[in-house]
């Protein structure tokens, strides 16, 4: 289990009770199912509409900082990875929400996520281990390929996780988001663990 602070099951169960649909990513999934590391900030994936901004906004304008303005930017925005970002004011805890546009591959992501418990008896969904894969695949390409953290990441959950992973699935989506020459080298320096 990897430490949570409350403010992040506070949060993840106000998204909840807003019917809002999310998975936990980022270094929160890749501790989930690779080597726990720390993290000062939690990515989620959120599948939201402009009817969604105003309620959001609402339910977190007194204890944290954001902007609905950010949120509205985010869903118009064309980028790759669209996304606004709320800071917690006492904590200064950032959460970063990145905005994702219904397709398949969206409609597999939700549908692989897993359940995590994150303290006792708080289960919430994490994106699935291959899904963090290819999703730190994309990032380190779009940071050039520089950053040791996410490829860590990624050998480490390959590492770890061999034996339960859906190949199929990862070169599938790998190929599609042209990041297969990559995973085929992280794959090459994960250690196989018996």
């Amino acid at each position: 289990m990897i430490p949570a602070p409350s403010l992040v099951i506070e949060f993840l169960e106000l998204l909840q009770s807003l019917s809002i649909q999310f998975v936990v990513g980022g270094s929160f999934a890749s501790s989930a199912w690779g080597q726990p590391r720390q993290t000062y900030d939690l990515d989620l994936a959120v599948l939201i509409d402009a009817d969604d901004v105003p309620r959001l906004h609402e339910a977190t304008r007194n204890d944290f900082m954001g902007s609905q303005e950010q949120m509205r930017e985010a869903l118009e925005s064309r980028e790759e990875f669209r996304s606004f970002q709320i800071l917690h004011f006492e904590e200064t805890f950032k959460i970063d929400l990145f905005v994702l546009e219904a397709n398949e591959y969206v409609t597999e992501l939700f549908k692989r996520a897993r359940q995590y418990e994150l303290a006792p008896n708080r289960l919430f969904p994490f994106t699935s281990p291959e899904d963090i894969v290819l999703t730190k695949l994309r990032w380190f390409v779009l940071g050039n390929r520089v950053s040791d953290k996410q490829w860590n990441d990624i050998v480490q959950v390959l590492e770890l996780q061999e034996g339960q992973l859906d190949h199929v699935y990862l070169h599938r989506w790998a190929e599609f988001f042209g990041v297969y020459s990559l995973l085929a080298e992280a794959r090459s320096q994960a250690v196989k663990i018996d």
